[in-house]
């Protein structure tokens, strides 16, 4: 079965790129840097046989001028029998060529649009196992049927689920239309929830209260500036929480009840809806989550989503 893609904040690891993909080729050797180095001979001692191949490189290096400023080295003499070494292309800026090797080993370069990466994104996080992963987790859904690809206006849900129940029994209302890969995360996002609410509140949540799921839409706020249009809706992968119902108590409302960062909660509501902001975005669970200390668009509800690690 293939697993659901992590929600891990930041991006790729060094590790999940490929140790040899990112080895560079050292950078050329200043002609007059040699007295700089002679107080780091003893630590080097061990390098030597490794640096041996280089002197040749170093043969043609100029003397340093006049000004004492260090003059570039000229090439060294091609060896007999063989072609002359083409010159290195011109990279932009300070970019050499080791900078190109690490963007293309990160697929940094001629990126598709974002919405295809977005897509992209979760169209291989869930395999066609995800559903029974899902079931025997607990939760109760209607499965979607599985589509392609986006549709025209560039959203869609490739593996989408209509939950109405998460795997520790928290009720979804409206039920929430999801990719199955996001219904996966939530047995790590309700156990966050739940930890919280017998911390700060002495009962487990019962329901939670939503104000949308899937929507194909433009991303809205302040969160416009930086991405390239489609929000984590238009794919099933995100939703919004408003409201939660413990089964004993008064309902913790995020409009009401959330306090901004830089004051310090008094309620047991908005102790509970700090601890549960800040577990989530510390812990992984989920890829972002914005609230009311975000911007004024998030004021009355919790936008939780496993999307890309940029936005742009």
């Amino acid at each position: 079965m293939t697993s659901a893609l992590s929600c891990s904040p930041g991006g790729p690891t060094l590790a999940d790129l490929g140790g040899t993909a990112l080895m560079a080729p050292p950078a050329p050797a200043l002609a007059g840097a040699a007295p700089a180095l002679a107080g780091a001979a003893p630590a080097l001692a061990g390098a030597a046989p490794a640096l041996a191949g280089a002197a040749p490189a170093l043969a043609g290096a100029a003397p340093v001028d006049a000004g004492g400023a260090p003059t570039l080295a000229e090439p060294a003499p091609a060896i007999a029998g063989e072609a002359p070494a083409a010159p290195p292309a011109a990279s932009p800026g300070w970019a050499g060529p080791w900078v190109e090797q690490l963007a293309d080993a990160a697929g940094l370069r001629e990126r598709p649009p974002r919405a295809q990466r977005q897509w992209n994104h979760i169209a291989g996080a869930a395999g066609a196992d995800c559903r029974d992963a899902l079931k025997q987790a607990g939760a109760r859904f209607q499965a979607l049927p599985d589509v392609a690809k986006p549709n025209k206006k560039g959203c869609g849900i490739p593996h989408g689920v209509l939950l109405t129940r998460g795997p520790t029994g928290i009720v979804y209302s409206p039920p929430l239309q999801v990719d199955c890969s996001l219904a996966l995360r939530l047995a790590d996002i309700e156990r966050v929830i739940q930890e919280e609410a017998e911390t700060h509140l002495g009962s487990p949540i019962a329901r939670i209260s939503t104000l949308g799921s899937y929507a194909c839409r433009e991303v809205v706020g302040r969160m416009r500036r930086w991405s390239e249009g489609l929000s984590e809706h238009s794919f099933g992968n995100a939703f919004d929480i408003a409201r939660f119902s413990p089964k004993r108590g008064r309902a913790i409302s995020v409009l009401r009840d959330y306090v901004l960062y830089g004051s310090d909660p008094t309620t047991r509501e908005g102790r509970f809806l700090r601890g549960v902001t800040r577990r989530l975005r510390a812990e992984g669970a989920a890829a972002r989550v914005l609230g009311p200390d975000f911007d004024a668009s998030h004021r009355d509800h919790l936008h939780i989503d496993c999307g890309t690690p940029r936005w742009y």
